[in-house]
C-alpha cells in the first residue's frame, strides 16, 4: 500500500469515528510532541495539554461530533504528509436542545513515525460568517 493509501485510511477512520462522537482514532494519532492552533487565541504545545482542552470543551455536553468534508491529502518523500479539510463540529447539550455548529477549515501535518503516521501539527479555522 502506498503512503498516500495510509494517510487516506487514517484520516477515513479518524473521520468516521469523530463523526459519531469517538475520539480515540484522533487521539491515538496525535504525537506526544504535538503542536495545535485551534480557535482560540492560544497555541497548545503538546498532545497532553489539546486533549485537557477537548475534555473541558466536552464537558457538560451530551455529545460531540466532528466532520470532514472534502478532505485533501498530499504526500512528500514517503514520510511527510498533508491533509486540509473543512470541518463541521457541533455539540449538543444535555438534557437535550438544539447542537450548536461551527463550521471551519482544518489543516494536518503528519510524519511517518516508526511505521505510524502521527500528527504533529493541526491548525483549525473557523469560516467567516458572511
Amino acid at each position: 500500500m502506498s503512503a498516500l493509501q495510509d494517510v487516506q485510511e487514517m484520516v477515513e477512520r479518524i473521520a468516521i469515528a469523530s463523526a459519531k462522537g469517538d475520539f480515540t482514532p484522533f487521539a491515538t494519532a496525535l504525537d506526544d510532541d504535538l503542536e495545535v492552533f485551534d480557535h482560540v487565541a492560544y497555541r497548545f504545545e503538546r498532545k497532553a495539554e489539546f486533549l485537557d482542552y477537548l475534555g473541558s470543551v466536552t464537558r457538560g455536553v451530551e455529545l460531540m461530533t466532528f466532520a470532514f468534508h472534502q478532505p485533501s491529502c498530499r504526500v512528500f518523500n514517503e514520510g511527510t504528509a498533508i491533509v486540509n479539510a473543512y470541518d463541521r463540529a457541533a455539540t449538543y447539550p444535555k438534557g437535550g436542545g438544539a447542537p450548536v455548529v461551527a463550521c471551519g477549515r482544518t489543516t494536518l501535518v503528519l510524519v511517518k513515525r516508526g511505521g505510524d503516521w502521527k500528527i504533529v501539527s493541526a491548525h483549525f479555522s473557523p469560516l467567516p460568517k458572511e
